[in-house]
């Protein structure tokens, strides 16, 4: 099966920001100072991706797109991730979380210059032929 695969790093903090707000009740930041984002750069995230993804889809084309929420821990380490809008695919679904739960670690978000927990979000974009 030929595919052409692509992720889009969406951060969940997009535009300025007058004011930081503080943790979620989880303890979560949705809004830190500065950002969680992959440690060797969005160039390698790509490449990650693609070395690792192992697609399960049954034929017949396919383009769909997935969006994946998950927590960047303080230590950089993926916690919680799952699918915030689906592709219509549960095979492509379950691929996004797998592969986002494996990543390597992060920076993590930080607020005031220190670690926080915080949430974020990737796209994957899909096209199956």
């Amino acid at each position: 099966m030929k595919y052409f695969f692509t992720v889009l790093l969406v951060i969940a903090c997009l535009g300025a920001r007058a004011q930081t707000a503080g943790p979620n009740a989880g303890g979560v930041y949705e809004t830190p100072e500065v950002p969680a984002y992959f440690a060797a750069g969005k160039d390698s995230l790509d490449r990650y991706i693609k070395k690792n993804i192992h697609l399960k889809h049954a034929g017949g084309g396919v383009a769909a797109n997935a969006i994946v929420a998950f927590i960047v821990e303080k230590d950089g380490q993926i916690g919680a991730a799952e699918i915030l809008r689906t592709s219509g695919d549960k095979n492509l679904d379950a691929e996004a979380v797998t592969i986002t739960k494996s990543m390597p670690k992060w920076e993590p978000a930080k607020n005031k210059g220190v670690a926080v927990r915080s949430s974020t979000m990737l796209t994957f974009s899909y096209t199956v032929k």
